[in-house]
């Protein structure tokens, strides 16, 4: 779903099945902590100031705790082996960051402790955000939108099993066809596609041919590659499609 939050950013969430990230099947990076009273959080920011302007902001929810920083990836993975946080809000440009591959950096974090990972970052863009998401990342917060809402965003990551993104980027308009338009409608309304064909009455072949142009279309739009069926249900809803949602 899409939320306007005060004109000054755009709340999106995805389930996960959205996104191809699939942890390893031996790990028990799944495997979070019971939900607690008190949510544990870990900033990683070579920023002090914008540190301090965090903690200012979630000290005042009581839910939160702040236990520790770091201000480099490799004080990050030393400090979240032995503070144990429920949450990391990870800054993508710190010292040192050119010597990790984000994708295992991640992973290793989320099993040393069973938490989950915000990017909060000033960098923008769907390509980033979606290439977060998909390794393994719970959120992406972009910094510049989000003091005074952060703790509210915080808590909807850790009491939910939603991905999340809070950004200043619009859903990307995408120009369909009329026939692609009303295949869109007829698929968010759960139609399959031989359903379809004979609702447009036409071949499933060329329903078919439909769906490969959207994919196509959705996948430049939103720098996602590949969009799986369940992902294109997905975008389309949220762009507006499906006769009962009109």
């Amino acid at each position: 779903m899409e939320t306007a939050l005060q004109h000054q950013g755009y709340l999106y969430t995805f389930s996960k099945s959205s996104f191809r990230y699939h942890p390893p099947r031996t790990s028990k990076l799944n495997t979070y902590n019971p939900k607690k009273e008190m949510i544990l959080i870990l900033i990683a920011d070579d920023h002090p100031y914008l540190i301090q302007g965090v903690e200012v902001d979630l000290n005042k929810d009581r839910r939160i705790k702040i236990i520790g920083t770091a201000h480099s990836y490799g004080e990050l993975m030393d400090k979240v082996a032995g503070l144990q946080p429920d949450m990391v809000l990870l800054d993508l440009k710190m010292p040192d960051c050119e010597e990790y591959d984000l994708k295992p950096y991640i992973h290793k974090l989320r099993a040393l402790a069973k938490c989950k990972v915000i990017i909060f970052s000033n960098e923008t863009g769907w390509a980033r955000i979606h290439r977060c998401l998909e390794i393994g990342a719970s959120a992406y917060i972009e910094k510049a939108i989000s003091i005074g809402k952060l703790a509210n965003l915080i808590r909807h990551v850790y009491e939910s099993d939603e991905l999340v993104i809070f950004t200043a980027e619009h859903l990307p308009e995408v120009q369909f066809s009329p026939r692609q338009r009303e295949t869109l409608h007829y698929m968010v309304d759960g139609k399959e596609n031989d359903e379809i064909a004979e609702l447009l009455d036409v071949e499933t072949k060329t329903v078919q041919s439909y769906v490969n142009e959207i994919k196509d279309k959705l996948a430049k739009a939103f720098y996602m590659y590949p969009v799986k069926p369940r992902t294109l249900i997905r975008l389309a809803s949220k762009l507006g499609f499906g006769h009962k949602l009109r």
